[in-house]
């Protein structure tokens, strides 16, 4: 399975401490092996949209969240990157990665 990481997550990715980058990649080498992640790693959203799931990584620098979407057979789309500041995923949040799901026509 192929992984596409938008020009935008690519952006904020860089943001994060190098070894939470290193175990995001290492987490989508897996997913895209085929081996199902669950919680506490990742878990699914459907609320917000299908098929769409949160990376949970923690580091000495923080929490931080990557939202993807799979779709089988095709690829992993990396939708946006985010250190994690308050318990809930907050509306803005929510709207982009609607808005980056819209954009890519899945």
């Amino acid at each position: 399975m192929e992984l596409i990481v938008l020009k935008q997550a690519e952006r904020e990715l860089k943001e994060a401490p190098k070894d939470v980058i290193q175990d995001v990649f290492a987490l989508f080498d897996d997913l895209a092996a085929g081996k199902n992640l669950s919680l506490p790693i990742s878990r699914p959203l459907p609320s917000i949209a299908k098929g769409l799931h949160e990376l949970r990584l923690s580091s000495r620098a923080g929490e931080y969240r990557v939202f993807y979407v799979i779709r089988v057979g095709r690829a992993i789309y990396v939708l946006h990157s985010t250190q994690k500041k308050t318990e809930k995923t907050d509306r803005r949040t929510t709207e982009l990665i609607k808005a980056r799901i819209r954009s890519l026509g899945i």
